[in-house]
């Protein structure tokens, strides 16, 4: 059989990551002198090595980036006095989510807390968990009762209930309708000591409370979201937008290109 003939069944057997190492690793085995054993074994690595990172660029399209935002892609060094790189490289052992715990990162716009927020759910997605990441308002929006109603909206509920991580970003932008604060209060209940949420804010926790229409529901949610959460609340920093430079994140297309 020639080389060209194994790579075609390796493709039928839905093997691409053994097809496409295969004339790599046929070289390095003549040179190296590998045995069966050895040459069978890296072609395996291979092949789950593909499958994993396959498996991760799934994840992270149904994650909802918009943007390639990563620890790797942070500058540390920017607002490093008021978001301690410590504390974030503890935050990205992503040791919370394992805990159940939510995570609140509020603090003044621009300084990097969706950035943040968007490389913790890429860690999260690395390890092998569902990422859901939505704009708050946007989401409620979508969750509204005449598209929850709908097919689409109870596929987009049941996968805000069940992803490993859920982050709502620009929490408390505006204010809410009673319905949104009660949907806001089951994505709250339902995940609560189970499944983690990150949630990013302009406005520090204590100010939350003008958001909801109904101080009794609203009081439920804070409880939820906030009372046993890891928190990073900082009260100034420097803006992203207005002094970083333009290179710390990019487009996902480019990024997955």
């Amino acid at each position: 059989m020639k080389e060209q003939d194994l790579v075609i069944d390796l493709k039928k057997l839905r093997l691409p990551g053994m097809a496409d190492a295969l004339d790599r690793r046929v070289r390095e085995a003549e040179v190296a002198k590998l045995g069966y054993f050895e040459f069978t074994r890296l072609l395996v690595q291979d092949e789950m090595a593909s499958r994993e990172s396959n498996s991760l660029q799934k994840r992270l399209k149904a994650a909802g980036f918009t943007m390639r935002m990563t620890f790797e892609a942070f500058d540390f060094d920017f607002n490093g006095v008021v978001l301690p790189p410590p504390a974030l490289r503890d935050l990205a052992s992503c040791r919370f989510i394992e805990q159940g715990r939510n995570l609140v990162l509020a603090g003044p716009p621009g300084i990097g807390k969706s950035h943040i927020a968007q490389a913790l759910g890429h860690e999260a997605a690395r390890r092998g968990m569902d990422v859901a990441f939505f704009k708050t308002h946007k989401l409620l929006e979508r969750l509204a009762p005449e598209r929850l109603s709908t097919r689409r909206g109870q596929i987009l509920l049941r996968r805000c209930l069940s992803a490993g991580l859920l982050i709502l970003d620009d929490f408390a932008f505006r204010a809410y309708s009673q319905l949104e604060t009660e949907l806001l209060y089951t994505l709250a209940d339902e995940r609560l000591n189970s499944s983690s949420i990150v949630v990013t804010s302009n406005r520090p926790p204590e100010d939350w409370f003008s958001v909801f229409p109904d101080p009794v529901v609203g009081g439920a949610v804070m409880d939820r979201l906030v009372s046993s959460a890891a928190k990073l609340i900082v009260t100034s920093g420097r803006s992203y937008r207005r002094d970083g430079p333009s290179r710390y994140m990019a487009p996902l297309e480019a990024a997955t290109a």
